[in-house]
């Protein structure tokens, strides 16, 4: 995390792990950093073009509902514990899901060991209403399929 404080403009960074996506943080629309930054008067912007990627927080000049008895850096940590929580909630949903997965690929032997199987028809994807007598109609299907006549009548 790096503070700093220029031209009275205060701000910190926080680095983001890479098992987390940023859309999941973001949420759709903003629905889970706008109502961060409008209970704690910040700007939050995601950089994902360094890396690793990080998340500035800005104080918002324009916030209306200040509080003159709160410092501006309670205000950042305020943010900053908001988004680590949200975080944690990402990362909480994101190893569920892996166990999840594990448990549809993984079987109990008669013995007692965990055997991790691919599905069966993965490798045989069936198409609905296929049939090898229907095959791509090319221009060379099209001329040996074609009868020839004779136009010497």
């Amino acid at each position: 995390m790096q503070n700093s404080i220029r031209n009275s403009t205060i701000s910190t960074t926080i680095e983001i792990s890479e098992n987390v996506e940023v859309g999941k943080l973001i949420g759709r629309g903003g629905r889970n950093i706008k109502p961060i930054e409008r209970g704690t008067g910040t700007y939050i912007y995601i950089n994902t073009k360094v890396n690793p990627r990080q998340i500035e927080i800005k104080i918002n000049k324009d916030y209306k509902f200040k509080d003159e008895n709160i410092s501006l850096w309670e205000w950042i940590n305020k943010a900053i514990c908001q988004i680590d929580n949200l975080l944690e909630d990402i990362e909480v949903r994101n190893r569920k899901k892996d166990i999840e997965k594990e448990k549809k690929n993984s079987r109990i032997s008669d013995n007692g060991n965990h055997q991790h199987a691919i599905p069966r028809n993965h490798k045989k994807r069936r198409m609905p209403y296929t049939t090898k007598a229907r095959q791509p109609q090319n221009k060379e299907n099209m001329r040996r399929n074609v009868p020839h006549y004779n136009r010497s009548n």
